[in-house]
């Protein structure tokens, strides 16, 4: 709501003046009337009713000569828009409880890579998961709920064991080599040395540089011996988990290399606070423009309060020249 002459407001302070003028005119009557008036209507007080009609009238009619407006902003908006393909290691390791308390590395991922894509807004997000083989879940959409609902079902041991990284890449990168975006990114997250498939990892890199695709690298994970939970059935029914040691293989050597070629980042994560500041980063780094012109439309809105004036110094005009002449 606005006001297109507000100036005009300032009219409200003669009222004071007015009141005065108007109690002196008023003052009540000193000759006595042969009609009758009724006790309950001789008690009441006419006078303060009266002003309080011709005080509201006038306000209303003020208000509405200041002209009060409603404003509608009609917003058009440009969009250069980022696809980004997310790519998660789900090999056996990444059931490793080092990132966090009682949490997996892979649950720590799941749940980052959820709140990172909670936070974006008109880009394309698709997401795939490997270990000896890759696994698209979903292409690059705006669907964002497909997307969490993918991320939320993903688990171990649904593909073949191993870690692809190279087959894992070049599946990302052919969703993304012909799109038209201003921006493509690969955010690949891997806890392991590649050690199986068809497609060197740095030849996938070098083939994402081609396309003009970044690759942003996530070693997840610490190095050396880790514990994973393996969980059995007892004899009455209930679940026991042991825990087993292993030796972690990961090189970071390859991921740096990838990140490189490709003109994207590389980072080193050992818990689940750093990730969450790599993603934010990573966030940050890989922003949407919006280009935003308004156009603002003002509609008339002193219809209302002119009626409602017009009607109170009506009914007031009624009552003082009508039945309350007579009341002194």
């Amino acid at each position: 709501m606005r006001l297109e002459y507000p100036y005009l407001l300032l009219i409200l302070l003669l009222l004071p003046l007015l009141h005065r003028y108007w109690m002196r005119r008023n003052k009540p009557a000193r000759v006595a009337y042969s009609i009758p008036i009724p006790k309950k209507v001789a008690q009441k007080s006419p006078l303060r009713i009266l002003l309080g009609l011709k005080y509201l009238g006038l306000v209303l009619l003020v208000f509405s000569l200041a002209r009060p407006q409603t404003s509608f902003k009609q917003t058009e908006r440009t969009v250069s828009g980022i696809d980004i393909m997310m790519l998660l290691d789900v090999s056996g390791s990444m059931d490793a409880e080092d990132m966090a308390q009682d949490t997996s590395r892979l649950d720590v991922a799941k749940e980052t890579m959820i709140k990172f894509v909670k936070g974006r807004q008109n880009d394309r997000i698709g997401f795939v998961m490997f270990s000896g083989e890759p696994l698209t879940l979903s292409p690059p959409t705006l669907d964002y709920g497909l997307v969490l609902d993918k991320l939320k079902e993903t688990r171990l041991g649904i593909l073949k064991d191993g870690t692809a990284i190279g087959d894992g890449l070049a599946l990302a990168v052919s969703h993304l080599r012909e799109s038209n975006a201003k921006s493509k990114v690969i955010i690949l997250m891997t806890d392991g040395d590649n050690n199986l498939g068809q497609v060197d990892p740095a030849t996938a890199g070098e083939i994402a540089a081609g396309y003009g695709i970044r690759v942003y690298t996530i070693a997840i994970g610490k190095e050396g011996r880790v514990k994973i939970p393996f969980k059995t059935r007892g004899i009455f029914g209930n679940t026991i988990t042991t825990y087993q040691w292993f030796d972690n293989a990961l090189n970071p050597q390859l991921l740096q290399t990838i990140a490189k070629t490709s003109h994207g980042r590389f980072y080193r994560v050992t818990d689940a606070g750093t990730l969450d500041s790599v993603f934010k980063e990573i966030d940050q780094l890989e922003r949407t423009e919006i280009k935003v012109s308004e156009k603002v439309k003002f509609d008339e809105q002193f219809q209302k309060p002119l009626k409602v004036g017009v009607f109170a110094l009506l009914v007031q005009q009624i009552l003082e020249r009508g039945w309350w002449r007579f009341v002194p």
